[in-house]
């Protein structure tokens, strides 16, 4: 009898243990419906505090819910904080497809410095497969636009009008862009166009955007405030219209400006979204002391919510108010935006000259974003803005070993490096491109010619440059490349053999005659090699080169 008992017993704890084994996976996969939902609700009320909170439950429970990122990313590009890119490039590692690439490329746009690298990157690489997508034309017409580049942001646009030929949209889209040409004809018949859109209901909204912006970019504040005024009484303006608005009576210096930013602060003053909003245009309009003054009025609450906090941390780097930012800092935690505020300190600290303070916590920010890609594309831009060249070479490493996909973090390595002249940089990154396309033989090219140069590893740049030979014995330059393999092993008159049955046309580029000119010198044919040297010195040799071409000279 006992014994029954005891089995009964075990029985009963091993109905515990599974039930909580196995019942812990449903209750979790509630806790996060339950969690999306009210976050929805939420978003529907307007209120963006609670939705957030929600969101952040969600994604606690599961990092990949797709719906709750792209919320997420909504909630940041709605509260124009530079988050919102790390969230959108995970919406699209989580949803491959390439309309989710073009958000990600457009939120790059919004919150990038020029030259845009994150955003030209990902557009040049979805090119390919994007010639059908009106979206991607769209994106690259902003890019050109951005870049004051007005022809080439013209080209995508008549691609997505011919793609779209009843969307007046895109008709209104060319005005826009004509609006800014020289020529003034061609502006003026643009303001036409956009006035005479303006009547269309479905296009009045945007084309008093276009024309509000004309205005203040010509200083014709009479047009500006007239289609400011016009655009806010829609029933479809936004918070950022109003702002729209403020911009017109700021740079007008309108008597109105003061009333009607209180106005809009008020209509803030309960969302830390929309006072984020808010700070953001004061600060950037030459107002971040009255927008810290105003914050600090607000409700513990609010103020102490994200993305406040952040947008007061922007306040104090406007006015360089670098121990106020610390003080404001030190103490606090901001959760999951931790990585940003160890940053912000690193800053404030390294400023006040604290260099071993700096250092401790901006090793500590990277650390703490390194397992998110969206909190690294942050700290991204954090440092490129900040000028930051050290740091952000280490923040776009840590991308490039997360997205094993894209090869875009690499390339602008590549490009920082190249500016900086650093060879050394260079072939840590054609490594690194290499080991993901090993099929490549211009890669397998690059490596070998800079692995020779720099003296690196030079039993497999020796093999690497023999493979390109092999792969392409016609090219000129890729057969100078093991043409220069040879000589470093002293088998230079195998090396010219080589090089001597291209034309002398071939010869006399400068990327080529540079080698060539060195294996002739090195040959004793110093005379030989002069017409070779002088060619060499058109064009841009990286600084192991000029060393290269400088010994080969002298005869060392």
């Amino acid at each position: 009898m006992r014994r029954v008992w005891f089995l009964a017993a075990l029985a009963a704890v091993l109905a515990l243990v599974a039930a909580f084994w196995f019942g812990r996976p449903a209750y979790r996969h509630y806790k996060e419906a339950r969690s999306m939902k009210l976050a929805q609700v939420a978003l529907a009320k307007g209120d963006d505090r609670s939705a957030f909170l929600e969101l952040r439950v969600v994604l606690a429970i599961n990092s990949s819910n797709l719906a709750a990122t792209r919320l997420m990313a909504d909630l940041f590009d709605r509260g124009q904080s530079p988050a919102a890119l790390g969230w959108r490039r995970r919406v699209s590692e989580l949803e491959l497809s390439l309309e989710n690439k073009v958000l990600f490329a457009a939120c790059a746009l919004r919150y990038e410095k020029p030259p845009f690298p994150i955003a030209a990157q990902a557009l040049e690489e979805m090119r390919p497969a994007a010639e059908t997508s009106t979206s991607y034309h769209l994106v690259a017409s902003q890019l050109a636009l951005k870049l004051s580049r007005l022809t080439d942001a013209e080209s995508p646009l008549e691609s997505a009008a011919r793609l779209e030929p009843t969307n007046r949209l895109h008709q209104l889209n060319l005005a826009t862009i004509r609006l800014q040409s020289a020529d003034t004809n061609i502006a003026a018949g643009a303001r036409r166009a956009l006035a005479a859109l303006a009547s269309d209901p479905g296009l009045a909204f945007p084309a008093l955007c276009s024309l509000t912006a004309d205005g203040l970019a010509h200083r014709d504040f009479a047009a500006a405030e007239d289609n400011s005024r016009q655009l806010q009484a829609r029933p479809e303006a936004t918070l950022e219209d109003r702002f729209l608005r403020l911009t017109v009576l700021r740079e007008s210096r309108s008597a109105e400006l003061t009333a009607a930013l209180a106005g809009v602060q008020r209509e803030c003053a309960t969302n830390s979204l929309k006072v984020a909003q808010a700070v953001s245009w004061m600060s950037a309009r030459g107002l971040a002391r009255a927008a810290l003054e105003w914050t600090a009025s607000l409700p513990a609450a609010t103020r102490g919510a994200q993305p406040v906090p952040m947008a007061e941390a922007e306040c104090c780097l406007t006015l360089a108010d670098w121990a106020g930012l610390q003080d404001r800092l030190m103490g606090h935690r901001w959760e999951e935006q931790e990585f940003l505020r160890l940053a912000f300190l690193a800053r404030a600290l390294r400023e006040q000259n604290k260099r071993d303070g700096a250092n401790a916590n901006w090793r500590l920010a990277l650390s703490a974003a390194s397992k998110r890609t969206e909190q690294l594309l942050v700290l991204l831009q954090a440092t490129r803005a900040w000028g930051w060249t050290d740091e952000t070479t280490d923040v776009l490493w840590a991308i490039a070993g997360r997205v094993h996909a894209e090869d875009w973090p690499l390339r602008i390595l590549l490009s920082d490096y190249a500016a900086r002249n650093d060879t050394a940089g260079v072939y840590r990154v054609y490594q690194a491109l290499l080991e993901r396309h090993p099929a490549s033989v211009e890669l397998k090219n690059n490596v070998a010619t800079l692995g020779l140069l720099l003296g690196r590893d030079l039993a497999r740049s020796q093999a690497l440059a023999r493979e390109v030979y092999v792969a392409a014995k016609t090219n000129a330059a890729l057969v100078s490349t093991y043409a220069f393999a040879l000589h470093a092993q002293g088998k230079t008159a195998e090396g010219l053999k080589l090089m001597q049955s291209f034309p002398e046309a071939e010869l006399h580029r400068p990327e080529i005659a540079l080698y060539y000119a060195v294996m002739l010198a090195g040959s004793g044919k110093k005379n030989a090699a002069e017409p070779y040297f002088a060619a060499a010195e058109k064009g841009q040799p990286l600084p192991e080169e000029r060393r290269l071409l400088d010994q080969a000279r002298k005869g060392n």
